[in-house]
């Protein structure tokens, strides 16, 4: 007599691994972070241009959308530059994401640009400045790890 051997449980396992690793490469493919990254070279050029570090292009290309062209990108860097002197790094990104009148009004309020995001970090309104200065620390810590 002959005893039927059993599969196991491996064409299971091996079925669940193969569709993790597909949804896991399909994901990575719709990263909005990794397509910034993989648009280096004109990321380089927005930074040198506006007098920006290349992680502070990277985090602008996000505040202006992946998807939005490269001239809209290269406004928003200029504008970041112009009003980050004044209003600090946080309130410039809130600025340019279309809080301007918020961003000046708690700049206005306050004896200091740091004072003025300490401030207005909280509110409901700062969250691109927020999203932008996270972006910026995660996107510099990259780029000093590939270094």
């Amino acid at each position: 007599m002959r005893v039927r051997r059993e599969p196991g449980s491996w064409p299971v396992v091996g079925a669940l691994t193969l569709s993790f690793l597909v949804a896991f490469f399909v994901l990575r493919q719709r990263s909005a972070f990794l397509a910034i990254e993989r648009d280096g070279p004109a990321a380089a050029a927005v930074a040198a241009a506006h007098g920006l570090s290349l992680a502070e292009a990277f985090a602008l290309r996000d505040l202006v959308a992946c998807t939005a062209p490269v001239p809209a990108w290269h406004a928003a860097a200029a504008e970041f530059a112009a009003l980050r002197l004044r209003l600090g790094d946080g309130l410039a990104a809130v600025a340019i994401a279309g809080e301007r009148d918020a961003a000046e009004a708690a700049r206005a309020a306050a004896a200091s640009a740091d004072a003025a995001w300490h401030g207005f970090r909280t509110d409901a309104r700062a969250l691109p400045g927020v999203r932008f200065l996270d972006l910026r620390q995660r996107f510099a810590a990259r780029i000093a790890a590939r270094d």
